[in-house]
């Protein structure tokens, strides 16, 4: 499916935005849940980020993130880790990078420089937590796992622990507010099982997602730079949203697809030690 031709080396180098969101497009939908537009913020924010030779980027949640993360892993000879409890999904986007960035970059291996780990991120031994083992220190993260506060406060403690002086972290889904479980997912799979849905207990709702990461880490780091990212000044005009318009209106029917303060899907930071 992937073994297209996306143009000469020198044609792809002039414009590597439009070779990864091609990509993108040709993705199955159970591995496409990110906008085009907050795809592309990631992109320009890794891109002003000046990576250097060797950087180490790390994702919690798979899907379209990994092309344009694993894009910067290769380009600078690093290595991107990446955590998800689904190792179908890990081995499906294998092939896709294979097939697509394997043919870009002729010269480097995959498999040195994509990690990828079938079993939970904040595993206290296979977690975000062994990278301190490994001796890593993390240039940039993009964190896109559960959706509830318990899992994505914990992802950020552990990366907080292997950023190097100078790092970006980005979260998705930012508007949520669940602290210990995901209500809206849980009633999906109660849907299909023709239950009815659990009450909304307002013990499981705190800060969106987004103010809590931002206090936490102006608390633990000396500077932090919270980024006006490019997401927010294209997401109204994304395709994305009519493309999928369908599922995603079954999905709000749902309380699954946050509409309100939709601007916070996507939020990033630069950090300094």
């Amino acid at each position: 499916m992937y073994d297209f031709y996306f143009g000469e080396k020198g044609d792809i180098d002039k414009d590597p935005k439009k070779f990864l969101l091609a990509i993108k497009r040709m993705l199955p939908r159970w591995c496409n849940s990110i906008p085009d537009s907050e795809y592309l913020a990631l992109y320009d924010l890794l891109f002003e980020l000046n990576l250097s030779d060797g950087s180490v980027l790390v994702e919690t949640g798979s899907g379209a993130s990994s092309i344009v993360l694993c894009y910067f892993a290769l380009k600078t000879k690093g290595q991107l880790y990446s955590w998800d409890i689904s190792g179908n999904k890990l081995s499906f986007l294998r092939s896709v990078l294979q097939d697509t960035l394997g043919r870009y970059f002729l010269d480097v291996n995959l498999a040195k420089h994509w990690k990828y780990v079938a079993y939970s991120s904040i595993s206290e031994f296979a977690g975000i937590s062994m990278l301190k083992e490994l001796g890593k220190k993390v240039d940039a993260a993009f964190l896109d796992s559960e959706h509830t506060w318990e899992v994505l406060s914990k992802e950020v403690e552990n990366v907080s622990e292997v950023f190097g002086d100078r790092a970006l972290l980005a979260i998705d889904d930012g508007n949520y507010s669940y602290i210990k479980y995901n209500n809206a997912y849980i009633n999906m799979i109660r849907k299909k099982h023709s239950l009815g849905p659990i009450p909304d207990d307002p013990k499981n709702n705190g800060k969106c997602f987004w103010q809590a990461v931002d206090g936490y880490l102006k608390e633990k780091f000396k500077k932090v730079e919270y980024l006006e990212d490019n997401y927010k000044k294209t997401y109204q005009s994304d395709i994305f949203w009519s493309y999928y318009k369908s599922d995603r209106e079954t999905m709000s029917g749902l309380a699954m697809e946050k509409t309100d303060d939709l601007q916070h899907r996507f939020d990033a930071w630069k950090i300094y030690r």
